[in-house]
């Protein structure tokens, strides 16, 4: 068995050392690149969103290197993402002696158990379970890593070098072979990049980072966004992390204590009082609470023909109205221009740091 699987941001390096720590062969697709958006785009059904064609370039790929074996996550709602292992098996299938594995997000913990007891027969449960559960520990620390970069960077004389060390820290936390090596790999990390902070650095404009799920995760897909505006000394705030929402939808949601619907409903009332599907609702309520704890601007990313952002963009140009606050949208597809978007964050970021200065006067 060749396992391969899709990318999304720093997910795939604690994915990889977990699979190999039991003995299953990976065979890891290249890191994504033009050539990844065109050959997904070209086995893709015409008008499917970005994520789906980024993750069947992966496949592709991972085909073309000898893998035999995809596995990948499915799931369910008012969000294309629900027809996304049904579909991308049968495309890949055809003509092929492949296996196509589809974790489903609502039973994540116990679909994962399953096939890495299937693929690796001669590991123990306890072997089994103690390797997921360093894999999610290893995404919670990379999440802080990531946090604590978005704000230090931007507080930093030389923010480079705290993205350098961030990017650095990944590789350390996600070789780490035990608990206690994640947790002093962390500190180590948060606290070197602490010193490049100057004590006396100024409060920095702070923007919130909202949209799709795969979009925000995935620096390629939303072009790097975090790092180009933390360089431009900007806090960021980023309210869907892959550490916790590997936790979330593995132990929390298995015993009962995890309900995004029922979390993000509250936050976003008045604005929204339904559910509509993907990552909408939480697009909505993060935003509301920025803006109630006095942000300075709003980022919102989404694929293009995103219908659950969509809805949400609505809500938000809504409430960025009637809190005073810079908006920006950036809907992204194969199409997208790299310098368009620079363009575009540049703008923003100039606009958010007129409007701190002015409201100083």
């Amino acid at each position: 068995m060749k396992v391969t699987y899709p990318y999304m941001g720093y997910m795939s390096a604690p994915v990889r050392h977990m699979l190999e720590s039991l003995a299953i062969e990976v065979t890891e697709a290249p890191p994504i690149s033009k050539r990844t958006v065109e050959l997904g785009t070209l086995h893709s059904p015409e008008g499917v969103c970005l994520p789906y064609k980024l993750n069947m370039g992966n496949f592709l790929e991972g085909l073309e290197r000898g893998a035999d074996t995809i596995v990948t996550m499915c799931g369910a709602g008012k969000c294309r993402f629900g027809f996304y292992g049904a579909v991308q098996r049968t495309a890949l299938t055809q003509g092929r002696e492949i296996a196509f594995c589809s974790l489903d997000t609502e039973r994540l913990l116990p679909d994962m158990y399953r096939f890495l007891r299937r693929a690796a027969p001669s590991a123990g449960r306890l072997t089994v379970a103690g390797s997921i559960a360093l894999a999610v520990k290893k995404l919670r620390a990379l999440d802080a890593v990531n946090d604590a970069k978005n704000r230090f960077a931007p507080r930093a004389d030389v923010p480079e070098r705290v993205v350098d060390i961030c990017e650095y820290g990944t590789g350390e936390i996600a070789g780490a072979e035990s608990f206690a090596e994640v947790n002093y790999s962390r500190d180590l990390i948060v606290s070197v990049m602490s010193s490049y902070c100057r004590a006396d650095a100024p409060q920095p404009p702070r923007v919130a980072l909202v949209g799709e799920f795969y979009v925000l995760l995935e620096p390629y897909a939303n072009r790097w966004i975090e790092n180009a505006l933390v360089k431009q000394g900007v806090e960021v705030r980023k309210f869907v992390r892959t550490g916790g929402w590997a936790y979330a939808k593995t132990l929390l949601q298995t015993f009962g204590l995890f309900d995004e619907e029922r979390e993000y409903l509250d936050e976003a009332r008045p604005y929204f009082n339904h559910h509509v599907g993907g990552d909408g609702l939480k697009s909505v309520g993060t935003s509301l609470w920025s803006a109630r704890q006095g942000y300075d601007g709003i980022i919102h990313v989404f694929p293009f023909g995103c219908m659950p952002e969509i809805v949400a963009q609505y809500a938000l140009k809504n409430i960025a109205a009637d809190y005073g606050l810079p908006l920006l949208t950036l809907s992204i597809d194969e199409h997208a221009s790299d310098v368009g978007i620079a363009t575009r964050l540049e703008a923003f970021v100039d606009c958010i740091k007129r409007k701190k200065e002015g409201s100083r006067l």
